[in-house]
């Protein structure tokens, strides 16, 4: 199996075009069209519809499986370039969501510091969605994240660290009653996270739902920002306990009638990564943290 023509494979299905392909890799049209035939006499089989024109490829229907094994045989390949290379460094990259690690690294900066272990730590500070994400194509190779579902795949190993609740908030400047509905709020400004928080989905299903946080009058991916702008009365908002501590100017309303799912805090690496001192040390350090 030759990994260089099911590279050009795979970038041809994104392309869709040979020329397109052959100028990626910085090779001739007739580069890639001899790799695609290897691939099929090698296999047996058409994975490209003859009659595709060059600049709008169309893959059999064999094709299109064939191009899921490619998409795991290549993932695993550069997996395992990964974390040799990790291996080679000693050094471990790790996700930070910052919601979660401005709460959790006060917690353990000790305990890393004594097991020598933060000079070892190459921070990839981010949002959760984007680190799993940087997690599963194996550029980093352990996170911490926040989550309303945990992971039911065997691809990953996790342990949950604590289990926080979501808090309606507005500035303490407000005077709300003890008790409310989740529509008393449908006409106030609102202020929200951006796409790469999971704070996204939630709000978004509080609009379906409920039609609050209609009004969206700013986004943002900075939470601290966010908190600053609801505590100076520019709007409410939506947030994981876990960004409230020691805030000041801010109240979380008591919504009677909305059960929000729980937001939990995990650490969380590849069922496939080879646990080596420096990571079992990280693994050890933040599971002492653990609720359960």
């Amino acid at each position: 199996m030759n990994f260089k023509d099911l590279r050009y494979f795979r970038k041809l299905t994104e392309l869709k075009n040979y020329s397109e392909t052959a100028h990626f890799f910085g090779v001739s049209q007739p580069t890639i069209t001899y790799a695609i035939k290897r691939l099929e006499n090698e296999y047996n089989c058409e994975l490209i519809v003859r009659k595709s024109y060059a600049n709008s490829v169309q893959l059999t229907s064999i094709g299109e499986q064939f191009l899921v094994h490619v998409q795991k045989i290549l993932r695993e390949d550069e997996l395992t370039k990964k974390d040799i290379e990790r291996f080679q460094s000693n050094d471990v990259v790790m996700g930070f969501p910052p919601i979660i690690s401005d709460y959790l690294m006060p917690l353990v900066f000790d305990s890393l510091k004594e097991e020598k272990v933060l000079d070892k730590i190459r921070p990839k500070r981010s949002g959760s969605k984007e680190l799993l994400d940087e997690l599963h194509n194996g550029r980093i190779d352990i996170s911490l994240a926040g989550t309303t579902h945990l992971p039911e795949s065997g691809e990953y190993q996790y342990k949950v660290l604590k289990t926080h609740k979501f808090k309606i908030i507005a500035s303490a400047q407000r005077d709300f009653p003890k008790e409310l509905k989740i529509r008393d709020l449908e006409n106030e400004d609102a202020l929200v996270l951006d796409e790469s928080s999971v704070h996204q989905l939630l709000a978004a299903n509080l609009v379906e739902k409920y039609n609050v946080f209609t009004n969206v009058v700013y986004q943002t991916s900075d939470y601290k920002l966010l908190l600053d702008l609801v505590a100076s009365n520019k709007g409410i908002s939506f947030i994981t306990e876990t960004a409230l501590k020691d805030v000041s100017g801010i109240q979380t309303l008591n919504v009677t009638d909305v059960d929000f799912p729980s937001f939990y805090l995990i650490l969380i690496y590849r069922s496939s990564m080879k646990i080596d001192p420096t990571i079992q040390k990280l693994i050890d350090v933040f599971s002492d943290l653990s609720d359960n």
